[in-house]
């Protein structure tokens, strides 16, 4: 038999609710970790959670918001007394910002950039300040979320600065904590996935030259699959990744090849 790659690690995955978090959670769960599900909806994290235990798996869901501190540090205590420890951060949680108020950067509100900013960015950096002092017990790992848009500059068509900045700043953030901490033990990269089949792709997929233009960043696609992105993070959260660290692995389709 095959030994599954994530037998018994105690995964926390902020963000998963819905979307790429909710496919980790569930694709963490079938590799054997024992998740912690994160999200700021009870309804849908809770509905999480249960399928999760349904299929077999080990699960418990923590309502919190990211870009609260005390929240977060609520949460990665939660995680650590209910299974014992903490092996895995999967910091996943963000918010696109259109609607916000985000655009180009001469168009975007000073409150949908700090909106933004709060979630995708702040809260990245307090799930990891909170989890770090965990995770060095357990000689854990981290595994970020970041997007094709903090790898590339716009192109006419994905013009959400704050979102794009805020995305870069979640790829800096990462490959700081990755060379600090590695004298530590501690690894930690980052996913830069392109345009994934979630609620976020909507807007996209129902405008004829936005898909057109996707099929030609993105040759492989258009459109990836949540479990494209989730295979990626079980692999950099496996023992299979332990000599890599630092690194933005696109999940993208050839976008950032262009």
């Amino acid at each position: 038999m095959n030994k599954l790659r994530l037998q018994d690690k105690v995964t926390l995955i902020t963000g998963a609710g819905q979307g790429i978090g909710r496919g980790c959670a569930e694709a963490f769960a079938r590799e054997g970790a024992r998740v912690v599900v994160a999200d700021r909806s009870a309804e849908q994290g809770e509905a999480a959670a249960r399928q999760i235990v349904a299929a077999g798996g080990e699960a418990i869901f923590v309502a919190a918001d990211v870009a609260e501190p005390a929240q977060v540090e609520a949460l990665v205590a939660r995680a650590v007394a209910h299974f014992g420890r903490l092996d895995v951060l999967v910091s996943n949680a963000g918010i696109g910002g259109r609607s916000l108020g985000d655009g180009p950067l001469h168009q975007c509100t000073i409150d949908g950039w700090d909106a933004i900013m709060a979630v995708n960015l702040r809260g990245a950096f307090l799930a990891c300040k909170f989890a770090i002092p965990e995770l060095l017990k357990t000689g854990g790992n981290i595994v970020t979320m970041a997007s094709v848009l903090g790898l590339v500059g716009s192109q006419g068509l994905y013009d959400t600065h704050a979102y794009m900045t805020s995305k870069a700043g979640v790829i800096g953030l990462t490959r700081t904590i990755a060379a600090y901490y590695a004298k530590d033990g501690l690894r930690a990269n980052c996913l830069a996935p392109g345009l994934i089949d979630t609620r976020m792709a909507a807007r996209t997929k129902a405008d004829a030259a936005l898909l057109a233009q996707i099929g030609f960043w993105q040759p492989l696609g258009p459109i990836g699959q949540v479990r494209d992105v989730a295979d990626a993070a079980i692999f950099l959260a496996s023992d299979e990744a332990k000599f890599i660290t630092g690194i933005v692995l696109p999940i993208d389709g050839g976008w950032s090849a262009q």
